[in-house]
């Protein structure tokens, strides 16, 4: 007993007249000793008249010190504090760390601390310090300390189990402890000690097991784990990890990252790398790029050998390849695959996907068609068939970008050739097959109806083989059809919908905003217009894209143009085909001569018309379909000069042009809306009659 409490006793008993109420408080005093306790006991026994009042302050484990504490006396009142609920937790982490703490440590803190006050400060505390221990995995001093005593009250084989268990996680499974503890602890002793636990409520067997026969347990409290778990030796950790790993893949455990994680932990990179590359599969499959890239990542980490480097480098390239983003990241991957890999195999052809595109962002255009012309003479394997053919659709359209067209032509030759190779069953290499012949229908060869049945034939082969990424493929390549055909409602709904589109797409992910802020104008929704062009723009400029920056630009030359803000417009379109791709310049071209016609410079509206004209049957393309739009402007051009003759052969050829197309049309609605609804047609036809005398078409 302290002095000072005997004091204020001794102090409290000579005042036998004393009518002025005492209270002692007792703090902690789940560390008290024995005779304060007894005193104070008898105390309350002795003195149970006296206007005196004892508050004592504990944690729950009092009871297991005193388990019967001042049980006899009268007056005694037990209130135990509830639980923390979650909600008051949440709002306990937000109050000290702000509102700018994200969701997941929030809800972590608040489950690691399972409703304790106590807890969830410390951890709080080891947040606010950058001490987070979901970054370096400890436990704060004060909180370990407070568990590792509570585990020092167990026996020292209760211990060992539990220490072993906390390997698995917070759910582990009885077989698998028995496992680990082979020449440890007898199997029917494990077994025992954990019955143990389970009555005393350290643990809890749940109903169901994930893996059938086995019982699944899990730790009442996931500090109770941490606090296990810290106290192994690294080479305890290293050798129950291993065990873990071995003993989880042979009962079927299906995530990846779980095993990954064992075995790296045990020590062998090599099994862990292996489980890494089929977990960014896993994640690659679902899109989820950064979750594909850091497995990717976490796999060439633990130095594997090349038969699984290789794959895991490949990896990384097809998801750079896939967003468009970190492509100069992954360049010396891809260089050095395709240097180290089999020609033709799935990490070669991965290599391909970011080297391609990543060549073409960086101005190497001499070693992009060096390396598309390695796609002439590969034989590829079956599994890489799909990949490769991916390799064919992004060097096919880039070469048609970049005026290349007679080399896409022999590109897809060959292409065909791999497609009839891999026959019926492949379909992913028919998939993409399909959409190389649905874009160059569209940018090149201006046939929107024949860009629309490959279209159909996509989603017919993504409703076969699943997965976002075709999904979201067909129905880009479907939208696009619609606009270009002008079924605008159809277009807008199914573009509006892939969202996901913009960033998935690779060199295509720029096609659908491109698609709608026309559409947008053409329906008079211009700002709309205008805030997808600048989105576009923005993202292009900020990652160092300039066919995406091209593209938004250009396209907010048009909405500004047709908003009446000619000065600003005349910027963005110089801007735009500064950096426009040799396809494209015509159509931007196009864009400049309608400016010049609505600033009253016909002359210039002349010649940017006929240089894109020029340009444009030099390359045998257009661009994005914009074909009917870039006569129109020509013939226009002419008109507001004054070249009266050469305005209506303009437009005449325009006419005939246009009809060609329309004619290709097998379905009469789609034709109507194709050249009543699409404003450049519809404006072609109308100034022929006007200015050729000539009777509308039927449609």
């Amino acid at each position: 007993m302290s002095e000072q409490l005997g004091r204020a006793w001794m102090d409290f008993l000579a005042a036998e007249t004393a009518v002025q109420p005492v209270l002692l408080v007792l703090e902690d005093l789940h560390w008290g000793d024995f005779g304060t306790v007894r005193f104070i006991d008898t105390a309350l026994r002795e003195c149970g008249k006296r206007p005196w009042m004892v508050l004592a302050l504990a944690r729950p484990e009092i009871y297991e010190t005193f388990p019967r504490l001042w049980a006899e006396r009268k007056h005694v009142q037990q209130i135990r504090l509830k639980e923390l609920g979650k909600k008051a937790g949440e709002r306990l982490v937000r109050q000290v760390l702000g509102d700018s703490v994200g969701t997941d440590t929030v809800e972590r803190l608040v489950k690691l601390a399972d409703g304790n006050t106590f807890y969830l400060e410390e951890l709080i505390r080891a947040v606010a310090e950058g001490k987070d221990r979901g970054r370096d995995g400890t436990l704060p001093e004060t909180v370990l300390a407070m568990v590792e005593t509570r585990l020092a009250r167990f026996s020292f084989e209760a211990r060992r189990v539990l220490r072993t268990a906390s390997v698995f996680g917070e759910v582990f499974w009885e077989g698998g402890v028995v496992r680990m503890m082979a020449g440890l602890m007898e199997p029917s002793i494990v077994s025992e000690w954990l019955a143990r636990l389970v009555e005393q409520e350290m643990l809890g067997v749940r109903p169901i097991s994930r893996f059938p026969g086995e019982r699944e347990i899990a730790f009442r409290h996931a500090l109770l784990r941490e606090g296990a778990y810290s106290s192994l030796t690294d080479e305890d950790r290293r050798l129950v990890h291993r065990i873990a790993g071995e003993w989880l893949e042979q009962h079927g455990e299906g995530d990846p990252m779980v095993l990954a994680g064992h075995f790296e932990r045990g020590g062998d990179g090599e099994r862990a790398a292996a489980h890494y590359l089929r977990a960014a599969e896993q994640a690659f499959v679902v899109r989820d790029l950064e979750a594909a890239r850091a497995r990717a990542d976490l796999g060439l980490g633990c130095a594997p050998p090349d038969e699984l480097r290789l794959p895991l480098l490949g990896m990384r390239c097809q998801v750079a390849s896939s967003g468009m983003q970190r492509v100069g990241d992954v360049m010396p991957d891809a260089e050095a695959l395709l240097g180290a890999a089999p020609r033709g195999s799935l990490p070669w052809a991965r290599a391909m996907l970011a080297y391609l595109p990543g060549a073409l962002m960086t101005g190497r255009i001499s070693d992009f068609l060096t390396k598309v012309e390695l796609l002439l003479e590969v034989e590829p394997a079956l599994e890489a068939a799909g990949t490769i053919a991916l390799s064919f659709l992004i060097g096919g359209i880039t070469l048609d970008y970049i005026g290349q067209v007679p080399a896409t032509n022999a590109l897809e030759e060959r292409f065909s050739a791999i497609v009839d190779w891999a026959g019926e069953h492949e379909l992913l290499t028919r998939f993409w097959w399909n959409v190389l012949l649905a874009e160059r229908a569209l940018h090149l060869q201006e046939a929107p109806w024949r860009s629309f049945q490959h279209a159909e034939a996509l989603v017919a082969i993504a409703d076969v083989t699943g997965g976002a990424v075709y999904d979201v493929s067909s129905k880009l390549i479907r939208g696009l059809a619609l606009w270009c055909l002008g079924a605008w409602a159809d277009a807008k709904r199914v573009l509006e919908g892939i969202a996901a589109a913009d960033t998935t797409m690779g060199i295509s992910s720029s096609l659908r905003r491109l698609a709608l802020s026309w559409l947008y104008a053409d329906t008079g929704a211009l700002g709309d217009a205008r805030t997808l062009a600048a989105e576009l723009a923005e993202h292009g400029h900020a990652r160092r894209n300039a066919l995406e920056e091209s593209r938004g630009r250009w396209l907010l030359a048009e909405v500004l143009r047709r908003q009446g803000d000619l000065d600003a417009a005349d910027r963005e379109v110089a801007a735009a085909l500064a950096k426009a791709v040799p396809l494209e310049q015509p159509v931007v071209l196009a864009t400049l001569a309608q400016l010049r016609l609505a600033q009253g410079r016909a002359a210039e509206a002349v010649a940017s018309a006929e240089d894109a004209f020029a340009r444009a049957e030099a390359l045998g393309g257009y661009g994005v379909f914009r074909g009917a739009f870039l006569r129109l402007t020509r013939a226009e051009a002419f008109h507001a000069a004054g070249d009266l003759d050469t305005a209506r052969a303009a437009i005449a050829h325009a006419r005939t042009r246009l009809l060609a197309i329309a004619s290709q049309i097998a379905d009469p609605a789609f034709r109507t809306r194709f050249l009543e609804d699409v404003p450049e047609n519809a404006r072609t036809l109308a100034l022929a009659r006007a200015w050729l005398g000539e009777p509308a078409p039927e449609a």
